[in-house]
Order: C-alpha cells, then sequence, then structure tokens
C-alpha cells in the first residue's frame, strides 16, 4: 500500500492546489480535479487492473498457475529464467528479485483499482452530467472494488469460513481516498466479505436499472457483474445466490465457446501455435470481461518453461477437443498452455476474465452441493457438447453424464470439478478452488527433486508483501 499512499498524495495535491507554479497554473483545472460525469467515467478506466497498450504488464496473480497441480516445468531452464522454480517449490515468499520488476505487484495494483473507484463512489455524485450515467458509472464502480477486494482476501488470507471469518486476518479495508498518517492494520475476512456483498448488492442494481449498454469487454457490465456476484457466493457456500446470479449472466447471454463443427483429426493436426481465434479474444460472444496482462510469455515460449502437468492430462477423454485447443506439443517433453499464447508478442494481451461458461459451472457446483443432481449434470453435459466434435457425440465412446451412472452426491461434486477443471484450465481459477476445496495436498517433481505442499499447508495463503509489511510495521504476517 506504500504505492497506494503515494497515489493518494498525488491526487490530493492535484484536487486542492490551485497555484503552486507557472506550471500547474497553466493547466486546465478539469485535468486537476474530475468535474463532468465523463471524467469519472474515464478516471474509473483507470481502475481496472489491465494493460494499456501491447507492450507493457500489469502483474497480477501469475505465479498461482505456477503452483497447482495443473503444471509441471519440465521446460525449465535455470540459467536462462529463474523465477519459475519459486512458486513451483512452494517457497515460503515470493519476494524473489526475479519477479517482474523484483516484488508481487498483486497488491499494488489491486489496491490502486480500489482508490480509483473510492475516489468515484466518494465523488461523482457532485459531478455534472446526466443522473442515469452517474448512477450506472457509481455502481460499476462498487463492482470494481468489489472485485478487487475479492481479488485480495483470496491471495492473502484464509478461504472463507463463516466459522472463523470473523477472527481470521484478512487486509486492509480503505474505502474513502485519504490519506492516514498511521500503519495500516489488517481486517477480518468476514469484514471485507461483507464490504464485497454490500458493493454487489447495491453496485449491480444501479448499473441494471440505469445500463448504458456498454459493450467494452474491458469493464465491467450488468452480465459480467452478475457472473462476479455468482463467484462470491459460490466461494461462500452461499448456493442459492449462486444459482440465482448464474442465472442471471445465463438470461442476458448464453453463449458458450464451439469447438463441435471441428473434429478430431483437424484438432491433432491443425491447432496450436497460435492457431485459430483464441478462448478469450475479445470478439467471442462469450467473453464477458477481460482484464490484466500476459507475464508467462516468457515463461512458456521464449525460452519456455511451463508445461501441463501429467496429472492434468490425464482426466481428459477421447474426443474432447479442449485437449488440443488449450495447449500444443513442444518436443518431445508434452505440451504447452496455448491459452498463454493469444497473440504472437503481445505481453499485454490480457489472460484473465470471465467467460459464460463459467456461469454454467458455478451453478452446476452449487445444484450439486445442494442435492440437485440432475440439474447439475445438464449444467456440465450442456457445456460439453459444444467442446466435442458433433460427429463424436453420436457414437459410443461420448460419454453422457447420467444421474443412473451418477447416483451419489459425491460422485456428481467430483464430475462437476472435475469439468470445471478442464473447461477453466490456465484462467486462473485453479488455485482459488483448491483452496476452498479444502487445499488438499500437491505435489511437484523437477530435477530429481520432489516438492510438497501438504494438505491444509498455511503456504496456500501467500505471505503479505514484503515491501508492505516494512512500509506498515503493525501488519500482521500471515503464519508460516
Amino acid at each position: 500500500m506504500k504505492a497506494l499512499n503515494k497515489i493518494l498524495i498525488l491526487f490530493c495535491l492535484l484536487s486542492t492546489i490551485s497555484s503552486c507554479d507557472d506550471a500547474l497554473e497553466e493547466e486546465p483545472q478539469n485535468k486537476l480535479k474530475p468535474q463532468t460525469v465523463q471524467d469519472y467515467d474515464e478516471l474509473l478506466n483507470y481502475g481496472y487492473p489491465t494493460t494499456r497498450d501491447y507492450g507493457t504488464q500489469v502483474p497480477l496473480d501469475y505465479y498461482v498457475e505456477m503452483m497447482t497441480d495443473d503444471m509441471d516445468i519440465r521446460y525449465f531452464n535455470q540459467d536462462a529464467l529463474e523465477y519459475p522454480i519459486h512458486p513451483f517449490s512452494f517457497e515460503t515468499t515470493h519476494e524473489h528479485s526475479s519477479m517482474i520488476n523484483g516484488y508481487d505487484q498483486a497488491w499494488k495494483n489491486f489496491y490502486q483499482s480500489i482508490y480509483y473507484a473510492n475516489v468515484v463512489i466518494d465523488n461523482i455524485e457532485s459531478a455534472t452530467g446526466g443522473l442515469d450515467l452517474k448512477a450506472y458509472i457509481k455502481g460499476e464502480a462498487m463492482v470494481l472494488r468489489a472485485f478487487s477486494y475479492f481479488k485480495l482476501i483470496n491471495l492473502y488470507a484464509k478461504p472463507y469460513n463463516a466459522g472463523t471469518a470473523s477472527t481470521d486476518l484478512g487486509v486492509p479495508l480503505k474505502l474513502d481516498p485519504t490519506v492516514q498518517a498511521e500503519s495500516y492494520t489488517r481486517n477480518t475476512v468476514q469484514e471485507i466479505y461483507d464490504q464485497i456483498l454490500q458493493d454487489l448488492t447495491q453496485g449491480i442494481p444501479l448499473m441494471e436499472e440505469n445500463d448504458q449498454r456498454i459493450n467494452s469487454k474491458y469493464k465491467f457490465t450488468p452480465s459480467s457483474a452478475n457472473l462476479l456476484a455468482s463467484r462470491v457466493a459460490l466461494y461462500m457456500e452461499d448456493y442459492e445466490n449462486t444459482i440465482e446470479y448464474a442465472t442471471k449472466v445465463i438470461e442476458i447471454n448464453s453463449s458458450l465457446f464451439d469447438l463441435s463443427g471441428n473434429t478430431m483429426e483437424f484438432a491433432q493436426t491443425s491447432w496450436g501455435y497460435g492457431q485459430g481465434t483464441h478462448y478469450l479474444n475479445e470478439n467471442n460472444n462469450n467473453v464477458l470481461f477481460l482484464y490484466g496482462s500476459n507475464e508467462f510469455y516468457s515463461y512458456v515460449f521464449w525460452p519456455g518453461s511451463l508445461a501441463l502437468s501429467d496429472d492434468f492430462t490425464s482426466i481428459f477423454e477421447p474426443g474432447d477437443l479442449r485437449y488440443y485447443y488449450f495447449s500444443y506439443v513442444k518436443g518431445a517433453l508434452g505440451r504447452v498452455p496455448f491459452k498463454f499464447r493469444p497473440f504472437p508478442n503481445r505481453l499485454g494481451e490480457p489472460i484473465r476474465g470471465m467467460r459464460v461458461e463459467e456461469a454454467y459451472l458455478n451453478r452446476a457446483e452449487a445444484y450439486a452441493m445442494t442435492d440437485r443432481p440432475e440439474l447439475a449434470l445438464d449444467d456440465i453435459n450442456y457445456v460439453r457438447s459444444f467442446k466435442f466434435s458433433s460427429s463424436f457425440q453420436e457414437n459410443s465412446d461420448y460419454f453422457n453424464y447420467t444421474p443412473e451412472e451418477y447416483s451419489t452426491s459425491e460422485s456428481v461434486i467430483a464430475a462437476v470439478r472435475e469439468e470445471r477443471r478442464r473447461e477453466l484450465f490456465a484462467e486462473f481459477h485453479r488455485w482459488y478452488d483448491l483452496r476452498r476445496y479444502g487445499m488438499p495436498e500437491i505435489v511437484h517433481e523437477h530435477n530429481n527433486e520432489t516438492f510438497i505442499l501438504p494438505q491444509g499447508d498455511p503456504r496456500y495463503i501467500l505471505q503479505i508483501p514484503q515491501l508492505e509489511l516494512d512500509y506498515n510495521p503493525l501488519m500482521e504476517r500471515n503464519p508460516r
């Protein structure tokens, strides 16, 4: 939050100084402080944690993909690229010189988003402009703030547990754009989730009731805001609201990315390095929201380190086109993630987002957890119908989930979660899903070494960045 303090101070200075020197006096006043609703709309755009061009990065939670059971580092070259071994081996800190710019920047970037959201929420009602647009932008700012706190609390604190959330350490809660002199301290997990829910329950209606029909995939819209609310409810094990919000998304937009018109032969020979329309392309109708940047370009392709784990590739069934669409063969050692390469040479290309498929999978899991197996299996079967070749679905090898074969709640839950793992691979879900599944043991092996993250290990909770701990001495560390 040291960087956040600097931004806060800068904004306060720009907002209050009328004349300090000739240079400032020559600046138009609307550049010093937003005045119109359009000014605040543009200001909020800077709050989104995503790149502004194709050549720069906005580092977020890229390292958590390396820590999951989906990834291997069989191409790892210690001399060429040092960093991937650190999260892969579950080291107790990510504060390592080989990280992008030398430190964990997710904290900084998400708090920067919160700052911009706070400025807009606190001030937009006094701006000149239409009431409906002001209400919509205020709602959008609330959703952005909820999103940022949701990411922070799931990186640096324990998973939500209703029984302990009121005492579990969370992250600092900052709801206004003013600077405080004292050191920041951590609020509880419950306090953070209470604020997230308040922002969503107030912000989403403001967006829906004053809908501006925004088409940008780089801003929250009512559809993506409802998908975020569905994800938050799922993480809190509030399954009825998970279903309600996910259903709203599907009613607005039920588009899924369709691979079914392709054959297995085509997939095996034609997909791979840079081929085809990417899963997170902004022109895809099923894509609702995009953010972040491509921190993985060098890790996967030059010189290349990450690969799909054998544990992950083993769960793909015959005929599943995603196996070839999500990855391609690199040499004799295995498959590497294509999802980290939307377009060649674009470090700033977003590789994080929200898709309609997640709404079906969130709802399916909520149905499974509330003993509604038919509805759960219907949702995952529907998603799968778009991911297998149409001709393959007609033969006896195609597997369709039925309540007769999946007769126990445990088997249905396992099927839904496995489908979620396949479909949302490399989209920054797996680490967070493993946390809420009880933090199971993860075993990584490389170069005759075995690295183990035991079940429930405190390293499932990332450490507060060292720069932040140094700047705020009252900030409590996560245990190790």
